[in-house]
């Protein structure tokens, strides 16, 4: 190898251990939540705007536990129960959402204001403040509001 190759080379591993190899942005994976009708859309417009400074790495994380709640509750019929009333509905929401989006989300509590009161809101129709037995049309108005709630979170509605 000659002299000039070798400056050359040289050169460019300068350059390179100068200013860095760039590394390309990581993107959120995709989602797409389909089904969810006008009126739970409008129900769940203050998570739409609470959520409109999130990452897109944050609102992959929050649609996609909420995706998740709503396939665990909106079990097939003839399989067994695993919510017998509202308040295990309820236990099992916070739950979720405390391990997934505080936890291994790093979200802080309060980061987005109003978005505790819009899920409430979104939520409040649905499941109810009074302790009910879950039925197969509870468990459907929940599912549908979960997956409302992941659809505002993906950046539609706000």
């Amino acid at each position: 190898m000659s002299i000039g190759t070798r400056l050359a080379i040289a050169f460019v591993l300068g350059l390179i251990a100068a200013v860095g190899v760039p590394q390309p942005k990581q993107a959120a994976p995709a989602f797409v939540i389909e089904d969810v009708s006008d009126a739970m859309k409008t129900k769940v417009a203050d998570v739409a705007k609470a959520l409109r400074a999130a990452s897109p790495a944050e609102r992959a994380i929050w649609a996609c536990v909420w995706e998740k709640a709503a396939v665990v509750v909106a079990s097939p019929e003839g399989e067994p129960v695993v919510f017998t009333d509202t308040r295990s509905l309820r236990g099992f929401t916070i739950l979720s959402l405390d391990i997934a989006w505080r936890r291994l989300g790093g979200v802080k509590p309060g980061q987005y204001p109003g978005l505790r009161e819009g899920v409430e809101k979104a939520m409040g129709d649905v499941v109810g403040l009074d302790v009910k037995p879950v039925t197969p049309d509870l468990r459907r108005a929940y599912a549908e509001a979960c997956r409302a709630i992941a659809w505002a979170g993906i950046g539609n509605g706000g």
